[in-house]
């Protein structure tokens, strides 16, 4: 192992959130041909789906229409109250996209946190053996991101029943209207659940981390541990989030404004490249962050 990399061990405990960044470039670059293989195999199938589905909601805008109209009727509200536009169009995004999430990408986060790993213990990194320890790693992250979607599917539902019945009780005892209602309990509820919802996220990009490199632990016990080894670094999580998220949404916006515009037939590959490349380099600097979340003791040795 490198002198700079065992300096780095040896501090990574007090990294923040732009030394993080540093270390999971040198990472990368460490290993171009292997980050850059795992980007291609496993993680391009899922911006491939994500832009499919951008692609079906641009040619075909009575799919979002149709979604939101059974959202509204599942309230009961039966066109009463304003729902967001982005709201159906999440939802189309989500349903298209899942079978890659839960395959692909799983394997594709599960590979590269292995090989952020490997390259921690001094251990040669081999392609084969990724891929093998990866499927291994699978089952453990698919129950890990079950555990993560049933309190994100309670957090939606808890804010769902209050906008649909709040405000038909606010209106029933003649309080406000239900347009306005729903307003008040969208603006008192809304940022509650922003911020538990963000929190969720962090804890659950660490708890993936967590099943791959803690063969023990995973499921809702690797949630746990994430929410204790992230006690005090929280902010450096969330800015780290944030920086992934402007990443995947800049590769996004730029996919609709050239289907608007008129796209080539190579800025397609580009684009999927591009957002896979995101998604490498998000779950290496979501590695690094668990072992600077690691108390000062430990030994990756």
């Amino acid at each position: 192992m490198s002198r700079r990399t065992t300096q780095v061990l040896e501090s990574i405990h007090l990294m923040n959130t732009a030394q993080i960044f540093r270390e999971a470039i040198r990472i990368i670059f460490l290993h171009p041909t292997h980050f850059h293989s795992i980007s291609i195999f496993l993680f391009s199938p899922l911006p491939i789906s994500l832009f499919m589905s951008h692609f079906l909601i641009h040619q075909f805008p009575q799919i979002p229409i149709s979604a939101l109209k059974a959202i509204d009727h599942s309230l009961g509200q039966h066109g009463v109250l304003p729902l967001p536009k982005l709201l159906p169009k999440t939802l189309v995004h989500i349903i298209i996209c899942f079978p890659s999430i839960i395959t692909f990408s799983l394997l594709g986060r599960a590979a590269t946190v292995q090989a952020v790993s490997d390259g921690y213990h001094g251990i040669n990194l081999d392609r084969r053996r990724l891929l093998m320890r990866s499927g291994l790693v699978w089952v453990k992250l698919l129950h890990t991101s079950f555990w993560e979607f049933l309190i994100v599917l309670g957090l939606f539902g808890a804010l769902v029943a209050s906008l649909a019945t709040v405000p038909k009780i606010l209106f029933a005892f003649g309080v406000c209207s239900r347009v306005l209602g729903f307003l008040s309990v969208l603006g008192f509820a809304g940022i509650p659940f922003c911020v538990v919802f963000a929190h969720v996220m962090i804890v659950g990009n660490l708890a993936r981390v967590v099943s791959v490199v803690e063969s023990e632990c995973y499921g809702f016990d690797s949630i746990v541990k994430a929410k204790r080894l992230m006690e005090g670094r929280r902010h450096t999580a969330l800015v780290m989030a944030l920086l992934s998220n402007v990443g995947f949404r800049l590769v996004e916006c730029l996919f609709e404004f050239r289907m608007c515009t008129g796209m080539s037939l190579w800025e397609g590959p580009l684009l999927v490249s591009m957002y896979s490349l995101v998604l490498v380099l998000d779950t290496v600097m979501n590695a690094v962050f668990y072992y600077a979340c690691k108390p000062p003791d430990f030994s990756v040795f």
